[in-house]
């Protein structure tokens, strides 16, 4: 069977899966993502891997009351290469590329200033996702987390807390993660914020996690930082920059840089990889208003020893 045609087959079982709650209850709002990426990963001493991955999400809500609401994911994925994939393999047979699952759900509650989120769902920890991130770009089993997650403002303090616990595949212990985020924000966009966090898993012990970010917008640009320290005994720092430049609302470039030691995340689970430091240069562009394109070219090495790797995407996103 060829990729293209296992990209239909999944792309039609997810519309006829979706398409069944608006039989039964109140009206559904259905939202849609649509991406194939193309990837180049290499690093010293080991054969480059390339290919494509072609994923499609749709996202469901509806109301149950005032304020109240359920909702749901379904997602695909098809990667030509497994080593690419953005599922999590080890809770697949073996060179699977071919993945579809009711990946997320749960109820959203809304009241005042605060939303509550209960269920299964992604998490980013970190204005950079410095400290802890199962993203949405996961697709199928065991990519995310269950639980709680408040976000809100409390007078002139934005307000995020977490309190959930890893969905992992057999064989691998749930960790369990609780944290706090207080942020202020000045009239100039300029702002500034706190975290504090606990990740904790009985066959490691327990971690805890502060960090402080920062951001500053002028002109067309924008800079942002967040630095975090945990209570590891060794290898317990991280620090992420990042600067965007809006050339006219439609094109953004983008540069970061980080710094990650070995023990600094929640868990080890970050945007960045443990024991590496990078530097990624970046370029999204509006294709229309549905469509857009992202370019990336990452450079890194182990803090270690200095092995090298890169990375070059080109994704190609559809929103519907």
């Amino acid at each position: 069977m060829t990729n293209m045609k296992k990209n239909m087959i999944l792309l039609t079982a997810l519309a006829n899966l979706v398409a069944l709650p608006s039989v039964y209850a109140a009206p559904v709002s259905l939202t849609g993502e649509a991406t194939i990426r193309y990837e180049v990963d290499r690093a010293d001493g080991e054969r480059a891997v390339s290919g494509t991955a072609t994923t499609v999400k749709l996202a469901a809500e509806a109301s149950l009351s005032p304020g109240l609401l359920w909702y749901a994911r379904l997602a695909a994925q098809h990667s030509a290469q497994p080593a690419l994939a953005d599922f999590n393999t080890v809770a697949y047979a073996a060179g699977t590329k071919s993945v579809a699952a009711l990946d997320q759900f749960g109820l959203i509650r809304k009241a005042g200033a605060f939303t509550y989120k209960l269920g299964r769902q992604d998490l980013s920890i970190g204005t950079e996702a410095l400290l802890y991130k199962r993203n949405n770009e996961n697709v199928g089993r065991h990519a995310f987390v269950d639980g709680l997650t408040v976000d809100g403002k409390a007078g002139s303090v934005d307000l995020t807390l977490t309190a959930v616990r890893e969905d992992n595949e057999a064989g691998r212990e749930n960790g369990t993660l609780y944290a706090l985020r207080a942020g202020w924000q000045t009239k100039d966009k300029t702002g500034w914020g706190l975290t504090w966090g606990r990740y904790q898993n009985s066959s490691t012990g327990s971690t805890y996690h502060w960090a402080v970010d920062g951001k500053y917008v002028f002109g067309k640009h924008s800079l942002s930082a967040q630095y975090t320290l945990s209570d590891a005994a060794s290898d317990n720092k991280g620090y992420a920059v990042n600067w965007t430049y809006d050339s006219d609302g439609k094109t953004v470039l983008y540069l970061t840089a980080f710094h990650q030691e070995s023990f600094a995340a929640m868990g080890g689970q970050s945007e960045f990889d443990g024991g590496y430091k990078e530097l990624c240069y970046g370029l999204t562009h509006q294709l229309g208003k549905h469509a857009g394109l992202e370019i990336v070219y990452k450079d890194q090495r182990q803090l270690r020893d200095g092995a090298k790797s890169r990375k070059f995407e080109a994704v190609v996103t559809y929103s519907f």
